[in-house]
């Protein structure tokens, strides 16, 4: 990629360029996993979504032609799936909207999954969710996974077209993604090529059964699902995210860990401010944990302008002269927060790790 004269914008090309080849190593991974692939692909869906619709933004303000030529089919449900990583901080949605999106996709499931047997005593032991693990670990359910793709939930109950849609956005991101690396040195490992067989595990459960020993009695079912989702994506970038030691892939590791936890601690403020007196002491008390820990604070209250940065890639005009093309992930680490990047992505990959715990354990899963 060509390297812009404009203030910042090297820099952002520079960023684009990170994590378009982290992009192509994964892509290139799922590619020799084969069938193991499915449910990482599940996990990184919206990941993939937010890089490519946000570095495609970005290039149209700075490389306008590239741009251009880079344009995508599937813009629509791609940006869908990209907000999707925003939880409850999507500003065009309340978090009872939220819950009512989860209430939908879950309702469609037991449509499509429940009271299909004729044998009345067969059907206590149907199932209408799939709970997938990694090492033990939940990275996905159904539930998750429809949620964080983004696609209409009834539309699971016409299995052709939703595969034919999922494979053309796909295939739409993995033209854009090789049309940008195609003449870089992207090649390497990625934590694809780490993966066993015996680390994935799939279990299918009854969701009602699931929900209602999960979390704190006060939430609803759907609000239980969104806690779920928590989960599910904080122990991808703690755990599957883990095994990627390629150091080209450090800087796009740490973006996708930080505002992963940015969006959860945010989302989790939300669901305290709302709920409060009517969680039980424990839950209060985990919660309170979570969010006052001086890495949470950390992340949530001080510099909003470093996520901005990591998620749209043109830094502000303020921090230009503490950047540089040399320093990894550019200084903006320096720049915002006074610390060398080595020392707080270590404090940054604990944290997430302690916070995923926390939720796991309140899960019950």
């Amino acid at each position: 990629m060509t390297t812009s004269t404009s203030p910042g914008n090297d820099i952002a090309l520079g960023l684009i360029t990170q994590d378009l080849m982290f992009l192509r190593r994964f892509m290139q991974g799922v590619i020799d996993a084969g069938d193991q692939a499915a449910v990482p692909m599940f996990c990184m869906y919206n990941y993939s979504c937010l890089i490519v619709h946000e570095s495609h933004r970005a290039l149209r303000a700075i490389e306008p032609d590239l741009a251009q030529l880079l344009a995508y089919e599937g813009a629509d449900a791609i940006e869908r799936a990209r907000h999707s990583v925003k939880l409850f901080d999507d500003t065009k949605k309340k978090l009872s909207d939220i819950g009512t999106d989860f209430d939908r996709i879950i309702k469609a499931h037991r449509a499509e999954f429940l009271g299909n047997t004729w044998l009345p005593l067969a059907r206590p032991l149907e199932t209408d969710l799939a709970l997938w693990r990694y090492r033990g670990r939940v990275i996905s359910t159904s539930h998750v996974a429809n949620f964080f793709m983004a696609f209409p939930p009834d539309q699971i109950r016409d299995a052709p077209s939703l595969g034919s849609e999922l494979h053309n956005i796909a295939s739409e991101l993995a033209r854009y993604t090789a049309a940008v690396t195609g003449e870089l040195a992207w090649e390497g490992t990625s934590f694809m090529d780490t993966m066993m067989k015996t680390d994935l595990t799939a279990k299918d459960v009854r969701a009602k059964k699931i929900y209602q020993r999960a979390f704190d009695p006060a939430f609803s079912e759907e609000i239980k699902a969104a806690l779920t989702a928590f989960t599910c994506a904080l122990n991808v970038v703690d755990v599957l995210l883990t095994d990627d030691a390629n150091s080209n892939s450090a800087a796009t590791v740490t973006k996708l860990r930080y505002i992963t936890l940015h969006h959860i601690l945010s989302s989790l403020g939300k669901l305290a401010e709302q709920y409060g007196s009517r969680l039980q002491p424990s839950a209060r008390e985990a919660l309170a944990d979570m969010l006052t820990a001086p890495m949470s604070l950390k992340v949530t209250q001080a510099h909003r302008h470093f996520r901005n940065t990591l998620v749209h890639y043109r830094p502000e005009r303020g921090v230009l002269d503490h950047l540089t093309l040399d320093a990894s992930l550019f200084g903006l680490v320096e720049a915002y927060f006074g610390e060398d990047f080595a020392s707080f992505t270590a404090e940054l990959r604990s944290h997430v790790s302690y916070v995923a715990q926390q939720m796991e354990g309140w899960s019950r899963w």
